[in-house]
């Protein structure tokens, strides 16, 4: 067991370690695109110049961009990661070292959620000079951490998918990219579902980030009722994490 756990930790400061050489491309993803769209999104929702906006508006575009960062980061930014472990072969490395292919999967996933944890506080602390009130006591603050970790292991498996079973590197970037942005413009996070056409409010239904920004949402508004996103939630992580460990290729045919 200690064993494990050293190894677990060697590969989050092995990623750690990349990430704070790349920081730049990562605050682009985690923080300042996220809050690029905040703007827009207040900017084209606000009805007037001078009009104000509502705090449940304001609260809505913020949770829409703080689960932009985290599917940006949880499959654009740590899928690109991936794939490069893989296609350029230090995932065959890891191979020929004595480490199990869960002890590899599991500290990547603690750096998946430690950049989450970036993001979201930034986000949350720029928002302030925004003007976004938002209240959350300790129950609500447990919650919304519940929201963001079963999101960022949802989308991670989806991450994991991708960069397993991508035939190339530039293939794998382009779904990585496709989806990072994807899940988020498709799903009801900046607008009311019952907004959207027919057919795409359906759609979104399956998506995780619909149930992520209800539920970040609902936290920041000082609301506990998130019990049905959470399930939705840990039932599509296990579904993408149990597909993402099968077709892992621990080393290459």
């Amino acid at each position: 067991m200690r064993r494990r756990l050293t190894d677990i930790l060697c590969v989050f400061q092995i990623q750690l370690a990349r990430l704070r050489r790349e920081a730049g491309p990562f605050l682009l993803a985690s923080v300042v695109f996220p809050l690029v769209m905040y703007m827009f999104t207040s900017a084209v929702g606000t009805p007037g110049v001078r009009a104000a906006m509502e705090p449940a508006q304001r609260m809505r575009f913020l949770s829409g961009s703080i689960v932009f960062s985290l599917s940006l980061t949880a499959i654009s930014w740590l899928g690109y990661l991936l794939l490069e472990n893989r296609f350029t072969g230090r995932l065959k490395l890891f191979a020929t070292l004595p480490l199990a292919p869960s002890s590899y999967v599991t500290g990547v996933f603690l750096f998946a959620l430690a950049q989450a944890a970036i993001g979201t506080t930034v986000l949350l602390t720029v928002a302030r000079g925004f003007g976004v009130r938002w209240s959350v006591s300790i129950s609500g603050a447990l919650l919304l951490v519940a929201v963001v970790v079963l999101t960022v292991l949802c989308v991670c498996g989806i991450g994991v998918i991708i960069a397993a079973r991508a035939r190339s590197f530039s293939e794998g970037s382009l779904l990585t990219d496709a989806l990072g942005a994807g899940l988020v413009f498709l799903a009801p996070i900046y607008c009311p579902p019952e907004s959207l056409p027919r057919p795409l409010e359906l759609f979104s239904r399956i998506l995780p980030t619909t149930y992520a920004a209800r539920g970040v949402q609902t936290t920041l508004l000082g609301g506990s009722h998130v019990g049905v996103d959470l399930l939705t939630l840990a039932v599509m992580a296990t579904i993408t994490l149990a597909v993402g460990f099968r077709v892992m290729r621990w080393q290459e045919d």
